[in-house]
């Protein structure tokens, strides 16, 4: 090969470099981007799995509070009507409309103060039926913590797994604690 073949090669072989180059660094851009939603994503679904805890406790409050004092029939049904006309002014399904009436209506009647256990096991619960001790910090601070880790992910920090993540909403400055007192006193 003559020496004007081999810096024809030479500069080929420079061209696809700086080609495959470009195509790296575009796909670690990439990589990065996913990374960060992922982070992100993993506080936006552990909000939304205690959020729909919260719920499912609320609403079972208030159908037991329904049962037991049959006196607040005519104030959920109340409500119950006037979630379901509010809903309708804004969708066109009397159905789905009446079962969020309803829905809301239960959960009115079951809303109190909510907590939540950063233990081996998260848990939401209400005061008056914690049981054990731990880490039990109420519903509001949790929810601004967790919004500051959000923030973190957004901005590139690697959570990591559950257990980091519930490590680092303890040591967030945002979080209220509660001792429940074991002679059944008021929280601390």
């Amino acid at each position: 090969m003559t020496e004007t073949g081999w810096e024809t090669t030479i500069k080929c072989l420079g061209q696809q470099l700086a080609s495959i180059e470009n195509r790296a660094l575009a796909a670690s851009a990439r990589f990065e981007e996913l990374r960060r939603q992922a982070e992100f994503t993993k506080i936006q679904s552990l909000t939304y799995q205690l959020e729909a805890r919260r719920k499912f406790l609320t609403q079972n409050r208030g159908f037991t509070s329904l049962i037991k004092n049959p006196n607040n029939l005519p104030s959920a049904g109340l409500w119950a009507v006037g979630l379901t006309v509010l809903t309708r002014m804004f969708t066109k399904d009397w159905l789905n409309a009446g079962v969020r009436g309803v829905n809301g209506a239960l959960r009115g009647l079951g809303e109190t103060e909510w907590f939540v256990c950063l233990g081996q096991n998260l848990a939401v619960a209400p005061l008056d039926s914690i049981r054990q001790e731990g880490g039990w910090v109420t519903w509001d601070s949790l929810k601004t913590a967790l919004r500051e880790l959000e923030e973190l992910a957004k901005n590139g920090a690697h959570l990591g797994n559950l257990d980091n993540i519930i490590y680092k909403l303890k040591k967030s400055k945002q979080l209220l604690f509660v001792i429940k007192l074991p002679t059944g006193g008021a929280p601390v």
